[in-house]
C-alpha cells in the first residue's frame, strides 16, 4: 500500500475517534452529578434542616457519617444506578422519611413474586400468573438468594437504601415486600432457594420483566405498581361505617385535602349524627401524613371546639420554624394552597411570628404552645373526655408524620386504645420545603419545624393489642377488633 494510502487511511482513523470523542459529552457525566448533587445535598441539610439548627444528635450524626461516606465514594459512580444508590443512600441514613429524595424512580422491573415476613418466615405472598418464567408458589418460604440468607440479603442489599430503620418491627416486612421489584437500584436478587410446599427445595432463577417507558408498555408499569401497592395495607375509604351496635369504624386513610377533603366534609357531618356510641374506631392503616387538622376537626366534632384544641395541643407541646426567608416563603405557598385551607389562619400566625423572630435575630421561632417551664423532659398530657364515645385507632407500619400526631391527640383522652401493628419511628419533624437538585435530577425534602413532645425520638407508637393477622385483611381486621372491644367491655364489667 502506497504510504499516503497509509497516512490517508490513519488521518481517517483519527477523524472518527474525534467524532467519537466529541459524541462523549452527549452521555451523562454520573460522577459529575454525584460530585455536585451530593455536596449540595450535605450543606442543604447542615443549614435548612430543622433537626440541625436545633442541634439534635439524632440528624447531626447521621450528617457527619452519612458525609464521609458518602465523600468517599462519589468518585467511583460510573452510571445511573450508581448514582441512584449514592443519593438514596446518603438520604435514607437519616432514618426518617421526612429527610427525602425525589429521583423521579419508577418500578422498571419485577421477578413475578412477592415476599413478606410471616410467621418469622420469609414466605412467598404472590405469584403472578401466567408469568413468562417459572416461579415458586405461594407459600413457598425463601431460604437465600445468590449465596446469602435472605434476611442478610434485606440487611446488605436494600435497607441501606430505605428510610425505616431495621430497629423497627415491621421494617423486615416492608424491605421483603419491595426487594423482588426493581426501580434502578439493583438490589434485586438473580435467583433464590425456596423450600416448597411438599418438602422439597428447589433453585428459581427469577430475571426481571423489566417495564419501558413506551405508551404499548403502560399495562405492564400499571400491573406491577397496582401489585407492589397491594402489598402494603390501607385503611378504608374516608368515611364512617357500623361496626355493631353502639360501635362505628371511621376510614382515614391519608390526610389529604387536595385528594379527601369532600369526603372529610361529608365525614364530619357523619359524626355530627352520632349519639349514645360506645366506641368510635379510627382506621389510619397507611396514612402518611400530610394536615392533621383533617383528623383533630373530627373529635372537635365528637367533643366539641374546644376540647379538639385542647387535644391538638396536648399531641403538639411546642412547634418550631426555622426563622428565615425560606421559611416564609414555605408557609406562604401553604397559606395559598387549597388543600391547606383549613389551616390558612394557623399559617398566617406562624408567619408573623417567624418574622418577629427575624428581627430579633433568633435561628428559630416558637409558634405553638406554652414556653417550656424548665430543661426536664415533657410528660404525656392528659385531657379526660368531658363525655361521649370511647376511641380506638388501628395502626401499622405506615401510619407516618400528621398521622403519628393525630394518635398523640386520641392518647391525650387518657383511655384510648391503639390496635394492629407497631409504627416505624416517631419524627418530631415536619413542615416539607422542596429544594430542587442542581443537576435537574430530582429534588430534597427537608423539615423546617420541630415539634417538642413527650415521644422520644424514633420512638414507635405500640398497639396496646396487636393484630396476630394480616393488616390488609379487612374482614379480618374488623371481626379481631370487634372481639377485641368485647373483650374490654366484659374486662370494664368485672371491674
Amino acid at each position: 500500500m502506497p504510504a499516503r494510502h497509509l497516512l490517508r487511511t490513519a488521518l481517517l482513523s483519527l477523524a472518527l475517534l474525534s467524532a467519537t470523542v466529541h459524541a462523549a459529552p452527549d452521555a451523562p457525566d454520573w460522577a459529575a452529578s454525584a460530585r455536585q448533587d451530593i455536596r449540595f445535598a450535605i450543606d442543604t441539610v447542615a443549614t435548612r434542616h430543622a433537626g440541625i439548627v436545633a442541634g439534635l444528635p439524632s440528624v447531626s450524626a447521621p450528617l457527619a457519617a452519612g458525609s464521609a461516606l458518602a465523600l468517599a465514594q462519589v468518585d467511583k459512580v460510573q452510571s445511573e444506578q450508581d448514582y441512584l444508590r449514592l443519593m438514596r443512600r446518603f438520604i435514607a441514613g437519616f432514618g426518617d422519611p421526612h429527610t427525602g429524595i425525589d429521583l423521579r424512580q419508577k418500578t422498571r422491573g419485577w421477578t413475578g413474586i412477592v415476599l413478606d415476613l410471616v410467621d418469622g418466615r420469609y414466605r412467598v405472598v404472590w405469584a403472578e400468573p401466567g408469568w413468562p418464567t417459572p416461579l415458586p408458589p405461594t407459600g413457598a418460604i425463601v431460604q437465600s438468594c445468590d449465596g446469602a440468607w435472605i434476611g442478610t440479603w434485606l440487611k446488605e442489599e436494600v435497607a441501606p437504601f430505605n428510610s425505616a430503620s431495621v430497629e423497627y418491627a415491621g421494617t423486615f416486612s416492608a424491605l421483603a415486600q419491595q426487594v423482588m421489584f426493581d426501580a434502578g437500584l439493583g438490589w434485586t436478587p438473580k435467583a433464590c432457594v425456596f423450600d416448597l410446599p411438599d418438602g422439597s427445595r428447589r433453585r428459581y432463577a427469577l430475571p426481571l420483566q423489566v417495564a419501558g417507558d413506551a405508551a404499548g408498555d403502560a399495562a405492564t408499569v400499571a400491573r406491577f405498581d397496582t401489585v407492589r401497592r397491594g402489598a402494603a395495607a390501607r385503611a378504608k375509604p374516608v368515611g364512617m361505617t357500623a361496626l355493631g351496635k353502639g360501635r362505628y369504624w371511621v376510614g382515614m386513610p391519608d390526610f389529604n385535602g387536595a385528594a379527601s377533603g369532600a369526603a372529610y366534609g361529608a365525614l364530619y357531618r357523619q359524626l355530627a349524627t352520632v349519639k349514645d356510641a360506645d366506641w368510635i374506631v379510627f382506621d389510619l392503616r397507611g396514612n402518611g401524613g400530610g394536615d392533621s387538622s383533617w383528623g383533630r376537626r373530627a373529635l372537635g366534632v365528637l367533643f366539641g371546639e374546644a376540647y379538639g384544641r385542647e387535644l391538638a395541643e396536648a399531641g403538639g407541646m411546642q412547634k418550631y420554624l426555622i426563622a428565615d426567608a425560606a421559611t416564609i416563603a414555605l408557609l406562604q405557598h401553604y397559606a395559598a394552597a387549597p388543600e391547606f385551607a383549613a389551616s390558612k389562619d394557623e399559617f398566617a400566625a406562624d408567619l408573623a411570628k417567624v418574622r418577629e423572630a427575624m428581627r430579633a435575630g433568633r435561628r428559630m421561632a416558637q409558634v405553638s404552645g406554652a414556653p417550656p417551664a424548665s430543661d426536664a423532659p415533657p410528660l404525656p398530657l392528659v385531657v379526660k373526655r368531658p363525655h361521649g364515645p370511647r376511641l380506638a385507632a388501628v395502626i401499622d407500619r405506615n401510619c407516618f408524620s400528621s398521622c403519628m400526631n393525630f394518635v398523640q391527640q386520641l392518647q391525650a383522652t387518657g383511655d384510648a386504645v391503639l390496635l394492629g401493628e407497631a409504627t416505624i419511628g416517631y419524627s418530631p419533624l415536619g413542615e416539607i420545603a422542596r429544594v430542587d437538585l442542581p443537576s435537574g435530577r430530582g429534588a430534597l425534602y427537608i423539615p423546617t419545624a420541630l415539634y417538642v413532645t413527650a415521644q422520644a425520638t424514633r420512638e414507635p407508637f405500640v398497639p396496646d393489642y396487636p393484630y396476630p393477622g394480616r393488616m390488609g385483611d379487612d374482614d379480618g381486621l374488623a371481626a379481631w377488633v370487634g372481639r377485641t372491644l368485647d373483650g374490654l367491655r366484659q374486662e370494664r364489667q368485672g371491674k
